[in-house]
């Protein structure tokens, strides 16, 4: 059985990270594919519009307007129970 030790691990690490950074130096550089990154883009603003739905169909409902002078809103809290 091997015993490792941590300058052993740290040794490893630091020669592996060299070796990426060599590898990420002699890549060559992709262009960015605009249309394929537009319709990514789209999907996840489409994504999250639609997860916002609920949150604001809760917060309005917590909501309460009195009708008179001043129009008071009293908002309940969704951990009262009422």
């Amino acid at each position: 059985m091997v015993e490792l030790h941590s300058a052993d691990i740290q040794a490893r690490l630091k020669y592996i990270g060299g070796y990426i950074r060599e590898e990420h130096l002699r890549a060559p550089e992709k262009g960015r594919n605009w249309r394929t990154y537009e319709q990514r883009f789209a999907r996840r603003i489409s994504t999250a519009i639609k997860s916002l739905g609920p949150l604001i169909h809760e917060a309005v409902s917590a909501l309460h307007i009195e009708a008179g002078a001043g129009h008071r809103i009293l908002a309940r809290s969704p951990w009262s129970g009422g």
